[in-house]
């Protein structure tokens, strides 16, 4: 439908105000939208130039061994590989990775139910029997307003 057309100069003046306001109102409301941020993963200690590395991204206080809340492949030619998330809230975040050798995009485990595949994890953490289970409390890292990069070393 046409927009309407003003014959008097009172209502040229009103709906001009009106579309001045509006413009106003949306531009303000878009200059309160927090930015967004870029995280690049350089991924280290890779055995061979085979497969993927599959990052997985949760937000803090997710579940590590649940759905994450982003996820990433990249192919590994060289090294350090580098995965990248995009458009990402500034938060606190928790990351693991692992070298995904056979493309399968799974995490294959040996008969011990152990990690088959070399895997790291975001913060320094390292599996062992005395630091316990990761979760998103011991991966936590922050993420601002800008580009930021962590780096990852599986084993």
């Amino acid at each position: 439908m046409p927009p309407p057309v003003l014959r008097s100069t009172s209502r040229k003046k009103n709906y001009f105000a009106l579309l001045s306001a509006c413009t106003f109102a949306t531009s303000a409301v878009q200059a309160q939208e927090p930015a967004r941020a870029l995280l690049h993963v350089n991924v280290l200690g890779l055995q061979n130039s085979h497969g993927q590395v599959v990052a997985h991204l949760f937000r803090e206080g997710g579940d590590v061994f649940g759905k994450p809340y982003a996820k990433q492949r990249q192919p590994v030619s060289d090294q350090p590989v580098i995965v990248t998330f995009v458009n990402l809230e500034p938060g606190r975040y928790a990351l693991i990775a692992f070298h995904d050798i056979n493309g399968n995009n799974d995490l294959d485990h040996n008969i011990f139910r152990l990690p088959a595949e070399p895997l790291g994890y975001s913060n320094g953490f390292e599996l062992s029997l005395l630091s316990g289970l990761p979760d998103s409390k011991k991966l936590a890292f922050s993420v601002g307003p800008n580009t930021q990069t962590v780096a990852i070393t599986v084993k």
